[in-house]
């Protein structure tokens, strides 16, 4: 005889836990604000990369907060559909398919090699390595539709270190405050 309790649903067809509906509405919400702040803090340093840092921030921390087997891919779909409402846009049409790989790319790692991110330096490389695939991307698939990105007018060798160390420092951060959040909490 089971007697385990059954879970709050929202919907009988559809049965989801509540708590999962409201994780999978909080990761779009951070994707959606890591969107805004990116539109709030545009200011032409002529550095690229630099909004990797609060980017990879928002997403390594809602990685490592959730325990949603995609939690990097819906935080990253929140990004591009805050990107397609008008004045939030970045004008760059292959953006939504590298934040889609970049989503994925996370979540397959951090699925599969858990045990190797529990390390926070590794996990911050690995958040630095995925938000260098913005320029690889761009200089392999922009010639593609006839034109290649500013960023990149003066090769791929700077602007592919530039945001690797962006994203590379925002995971760092995002995934210490976690980290540092949870170890706090069990005290």
């Amino acid at each position: 005889m089971a007697t385990s309790l059954q879970t709050k649903s929202i919907s009988k067809a559809f049965p989801i836990s509540f708590s999962i509906a409201v994780q999978f509405m909080l990761l779009l919400m951070v994707g959606f604000i890591a969107t805004w702040l990116h539109l709030r803090f545009r200011i032409p340093l002529k550095m690229p990369g630099r909004h990797g840092l609060e980017f990879m921030l928002l997403i390594m921390g809602a990685r490592s907060l959730s325990n949603l087997r995609l939690a990097s891919t819906i935080t990253v779909t929140g990004s591009i559909l805050a990107s397609l409402i008008p004045g939030l846009g970045y004008g760059d049409p292959l953006l939504p398919y590298i934040y889609l790989v970049m989503g994925a790319t996370i979540d397959f790692v951090w699925y599969n090699w858990k045990s190797l991110l529990v390390w926070i330096p590794i996990a911050a490389l690995l958040g630095g390595v995925v938000y260098s695939f913005i320029p690889i991307f761009r200089m392999f698939l922009s010639p593609l539709f006839g034109s290649i990105h500013s960023s990149l007018s003066n090769g791929l060798l700077f602007p592919w270190m530039t945001h690797f160390a962006f994203g590379f420092i925002g995971s760092l951060a995002g995934v210490g405050l976690v980290v540092g959040i949870k170890k706090l909490k069990n005290k």
